[in-house]
């Protein structure tokens, strides 16, 4: 016993002074997640419909456009089934849709989210608290999702649930921020925003053009099981990480979230 202070009670201290984040630092990711996946939603519907619009032509002749279709209702349907113009065309009109709606709508939001929930004073206080942190948001981000749009075939809900990528966006965005917090270098808190944004982009563009030719749907299968791949090989580093204690190098005073820009 030291000044009056049992051996218990100063283990229980240390572990709860050594855990992860504090009490409510959980609550306050999983609130983030819940706020990405309304506004990202919200946000993305005027996004699509715009992209959709710029790739029926409607922005280089808009008066004719508007024209057309009220002349004949039902040729707005026709051309937004005939826009793809060939698998090229359609990859690349899909890529640019699932930029805006996706890749830097979700990945940027989730971004700002998270850096907000974790702002409060020490909840982030190394490198594997940073990976943690954007994980938790990323993984709940995922079942959130996964519920909502994996549509009312379990089967299709356990394929989404296997290939985890927002968990996966989650860990390099988490683990670019921490480095960007234990060095100081902005080059670091760039990519922790860019690369997600490229991932997710770029493997939603190719399975969202699955359908345009064989091509396209074995590349677009591929990025699908990519995800899976990813998400197996992201556990195991991450429990690597834990057990070697490889990302535990405390974040600069400085560079504190609490502080960070």
């Amino acid at each position: 016993m030291i000044s009056g202070i049992s051996n218990r009670d100063l283990q229980r201290s240390r572990q709860k002074r050594d855990s992860p984040f504090p009490k409510a630092g959980l609550i306050r990711l999983v609130i983030a997640a819940v706020i990405s996946v309304i506004v990202s939603t919200v946000l993305s519907l005027p996004v699509s419909a715009i992209t959709t619009i710029a790739r029926a032509g409607a922005f280089s002749d808009f008066f004719g456009w508007i024209e057309t279709i009220r002349n004949n209702p039902g040729s707005f349907k026709e051309m937004t089934e005939n826009l793809a113009g060939g698998p090229l065309s359609g990859t690349i009109w899909n890529m640019v849709d699932m930029f805006f709606s996706a890749g830097l709508m979700e990945e940027g939001i989730k971004f700002l989210t998270c850096r907000i929930a974790i702002r409060k004073e020490g909840m982030v206080r190394t490198w594997m608290d940073s990976v943690a942190a954007f994980s938790i948001v990323g993984i709940t981000f995922e079942m959130i999702e996964n519920v909502a749009f994996g549509g009312a075939e379990i089967a299709n809900v356990i394929l989404r649930a296997l290939a985890p990528a927002h968990f996966v966006f989650g860990v390099i965005m988490g683990y670019f921020y921490g480095k960007y917090l234990i060095s100081g270098q902005k080059k670091y808190r760039l990519l922790s925003i860019v690369l997600p944004v490229i991932y997710h982009t770029i493997t939603n563009g190719l399975m969202a053009s699955m359908d345009l030719s064989r091509i396209n749907l074995v590349i677009g299968a591929s990025a699908s099981i990519s995800h899976i791949i990813a998400g197996i090989v992201t556990v195991i580093v991450m429990i690597l990480w834990q057990k070697r204690r490889t990302l535990d190098v405390p974040v600069l005073e400085k560079q504190a979230p609490s502080d960070a820009c």
